[in-house]
């Protein structure tokens, strides 16, 4: 918010005569006729008062001179520069101290507390804001004392404090009442800004409406950029989306007149809202790319953040989602950080507070040398159990904050025993958006307060519950016996959120994304074991939410694997994706019964990329989608050219979760044979067992119609999963492949057990009517084993590594390569 601070000083007592004022007193009058254009003309009226600070310094009038820098600290704050505001104030305040010019002190500070209050330094702000009323009032400067509560009005304003806000530019007003009208324009221009932040959208209109004759011929032109910037605000709220955009146009058409960068950048934000509103976003495009450039241009992340939003929303009415996804994304992740600078300046601004109640309390204990010493002792006690509780725990939920969950982990950390573990659960609410849209924020608040009671009511008295942002909590396990206690905590606490909430009559059902980590394995300090959780928790959030996850090291978030993302929207447009073919074979032969496709990511400049690599990027950016149904029409397309139908061959894909979650699955399975012409029957489908457990119900419709369809679908690594005997009753697959780990163990100690194991699995499988292949063979006694066994099918290095196409097609019978000879490798 624009800060309508400094008015000019016609009502401000005379200086002091101790400072010598009738020699000089031209020169003084000259500099109190600057004052407006310090407010209008900044950079203009800076020269001329430099040439009269220099006069004052050669005149050897110290308060001239300190006036002087009053004047160049106010011209280097309206110009934007808060630290060379910092200097040139602290300049003069040494000066004004020397010769005791307490009026000039109380400007000075009251300059000084403006530029922290702007570089967001909100508790040296809050510090000087005071000092600046405490002098005022033993000078009896109404001006100052107005100047310091109206300036603490809009810091309150911009910390979130409105209540408070609301009581400090209501104070100031009663003393505007009897100074210049330009005085109650500056606290018009904060109350009709407060109204607006509390949605009071109708007020913020009326005020503006009656007010506005005043602003415009009594106060700063940019001071109407503030009030226009609101009323677009509050005409957008309600629908008035003409009259926005006009008030907006006319308002920006203003503020470039007075090249105002601030209230250029707002406003042309403001016209971009109102065109997109009125579904124009041809006309909005110009001007957001330009209100972006210019907010990134004057470092203002509030501006930036609410550009990258419309812009997003902009890409949206234009159908261009890939675009509107990463302006999303980005206007979440500048806006964290901005939420978390907040958390920081309303720890600050309540320290300050704090500090200030306790000099006060420590005041008034010694003042107090009698009876009632004991009861000042006790109340100190209670204030000071009071201030503490409100500095560290979140106002709304009752829970820690972010800095005191932070501290706190840092402590349990350093007091870790050798074989004791920590736990750090990071919750975020799925949807939580939809509940304040749908019923209100006060019935958000209302559920966030809940939420909160549940997680305390599920943890130990020892462990600690955080709010760290507006629908994110923390949960910090001080010392668990084990990393499964954290695992099954978090899955405790899913549990229990996922249990109807009863708001103000409404039934509001909800679920959470949760990520966990534990030290010291996850990491050694707080800030890095909650960005692991953190990781966690929105690898859940990409796949879905309403899911437990634990921290893996592959989850970081380095540069490489973020440019990786990147580059791997669009991967198989760019020609870049290739299939490899690992032969199957029949034992006995062996012969060639098909071929298992298996992706590969060649990338221009790294070469072949692991798919454990890319894949797990894909599936969280739902990248995973059009790459699945290129990957299912290349090979469909591929079995036909390779003549799979007068072969007696299959080709095998495998089908990625979200893939397969898909309603049209089916229909995009049947599209991709009938687009290719492959028979359904040559094509088989590879399912894993955690797949098929995510919901079983889907999973069997799936199934049977694919079947319908003649595809053969085929339950994949089978072993690894839930293992579960009665899926594979209740689902009709037609193969069963059995995980490599079962072979790698036939030639160890062992092999008895896991002999015993593969025989029961085959046996049950071909009583299922199901074909057996089992993967990972890669010597001759495997090979003979399995045979014994009665193994279907086998895959692995002895037999064909995966290959390329050209390779691979060697393969294919007729093709050069006779049966039992060495296969490519």
């Amino acid at each position: 918010m624009t800060n309508p601070a400094l008015p000019p000083t016609s009502d401000v007592p005379p200086p002091e005569a101790a400072c010598g004022a009738a020699p000089h007193a031209g020169l003084r009058e000259r500099l109190r006729a600057l004052e407006q254009g310090m407010y209008r003309t900044p950079e203009h009226t800076r020269d001329t008062v430099r040439t009269l600070l220099a006069q004052a310094q050669a005149a050897g009038d110290p308060w001239a001179q300190g006036f002087a820098l009053v004047l160049l600290s106010g011209c280097a704050f309206y110009l934007g520069d808060p630290r060379e505001t910092i200097a040139l104030a602290q300049q003069g305040l040494a000066l004004a101290q020397s010769v005791q010019a307490l009026d000039l002190e109380c400007r000075l500070i009251n300059g000084l507390a403006l530029a922290h209050h702007r570089l967001g330094e909100y508790d040296r702000a809050f510090d000087c804001f005071l000092q600046t009323l405490r002098l005022a009032q033993q000078l009896g400067d109404d001006p100052g004392r107005f100047r310091a509560l109206n300036n603490l009005a809009s810091l309150y304003t911009d910390t979130g404090n409105l209540q408070q806000a609301l009581d400090a530019v209501r104070e100031a007003l009663s003393i505007a009442q009897t100074l210049s009208p330009t005085f109650r324009g500056a606290a018009m221009t904060h109350l009709i800004a407060i109204h607006t932040q509390l949605g009071e959208y109708e007020q913020t209109l009326a005020l503006a409406e009656e007010h506005l004759p005043l602003i415009l011929e009594h106060c700063p032109p940019r001071w109407l950029g503030t009030i226009q910037r609101n009323v677009v605000r509050a005409l957008l709220a309600l629908g008035r989306s003409d009259d926005a955009l006009n008030a907006a146009q006319e308002g920006l058409a203003e503020a470039r007149r007075q090249q105002d960068q601030e209230n250029i950048c707002q406003l042309t934000l403001g016209v971009v809202s109102a065109l997109l509103t009125l579904g124009r976003p041809d006309e909005a495009r110009p001007l957001l790319e330009g209100g972006l450039a210019l907010s990134r241009e004057m470092g203002s992340r509030p501006l930036e953040t609410e550009a990258l939003a419309l812009l997003a929303a902009l890409c949206e009415q234009e159908g261009d989602h890939p675009a509107a996804l990463t302006y999303t994304r980005a206007h979440f992740d500048l806006e964290r950080q901005i939420h978390a600078r907040e958390v920081e300046s309303r720890s600050q601004l309540l320290t300050a507070q704090i500090r200030l109640e306790l000099l006060q309390r420590e005041a008034e204990i010694e003042r107090l040398r009698n009876v009632e010493l004991a009861q000042a002792n006790s109340a100190l006690q209670q204030t000071q159990q009071v201030l503490l509780h409100r500095a560290t725990h979140d106002p709304l939920t009752g829970v820690a904050n972010r800095a005191h969950f932070g501290h706190s982990t840092q402590q349990a950390l350093e007091s870790l025993q050798g074989g004791e573990y920590l736990g750090l659960i990071f919750i975020d609410l799925d949807k939580f958006k939809q509940v304040n849209d749908t019923l209100g924020h006060h019935a958000g608040d209302v559920l966030l307060q809940e939420v909160a009671r549940r997680l305390k009511g599920v943890v130990r008295a020892s462990d600690l519950v955080g709010r760290i942002g507006g629908d994110e909590f923390t949960v910090l396990l001080r010392r668990v016996s084990a990393v499964q206690d954290a695992r099954a905590v978090a899955a405790k606490l899913l549990s229990v959120l996922a249990e109807p909430f009863r708001i103000e009559g409404q039934t509001v059902q909800i679920t959470a994304s949760v990520g966990c980590a534990v030290a010291p394995t996850d990491g050694q300090d707080a800030e890095a074991l909650q960005q692991h959780a953190d990781t966690a928790m929105y690898r859940v959030k990409h796949a879905g939410g309403n899911q437990v996850l634990h921290f893996e090291a592959d989850m970081g978030e380095a540069a490489e694997r973020r440019a990786l993302e990147r580059e791997l929207r669009g991967v198989h447009e760019r020609g870049e994706l290739r299939l490899h073919y690992q032969g199957r074979f029949a034992l006995g032969g062996p012969r060639l019964v098909g071929f298992e496709a298996l992706l590969r990511w060649d990338h221009p400049t790294r070469g072949l990329i692991s798919p454990a690599v890319f894949i797990p990027m894909a599936e969280e950016s739902r990248a995973i989608l059009p790459i699945g149904a290129w990957v299912l029409r290349e090979a469909c397309a591929q079995a036909v050219r390779w003549r799979f139908a007068e072969r007696g061959l299959c080709m095998s894909v495998n089908v990625s979760p979200m893939q397969f979650e898909q309603p049209t699955f089916v229909g995009d399975v049947q599209g991709a044979l009938r687009e290719t012409g492959l028979p359904a029957g040559q094509l088989v489908l590879e399912l894993t067992e955690s797949l098929v457990m995510r919901d079983l119900t889907q999973a069997l419709g799936h199934i049977r119609a694919l079947k319908a369809l003649g595809v053969q679908v085929a339950i994949d690594d089978f072993g690894t999963g839930y293992s579960s005997l009665s899926v594979l009753q209740a689902l009709p697959f037609d193969q069963l492949k059995i995980d490599r780990s079962f072979t790698s163990h036939l030639t160890t100690s062992a092999s008895q057990r896991v002999t015993a194991l593969l025989s029961a699995m085959i046996q049950l499988a071909h009583t299922l009517d199901m074909t057996v292949t089992v993967e990972g063979v890669e010597d001759d006694t495997q090979r003979r084993l399995l045979t014994g066994l009665g193994c279907d099918h086998v895959q692995g290095f002895l037999l064909a590594r995966p290959l390329p196409e050209a390779q691979a097609q060697a393969l294919l019978p007729g093709e050069g390569l006779p049966p039992g000879s060495p296969r490519p490798s």
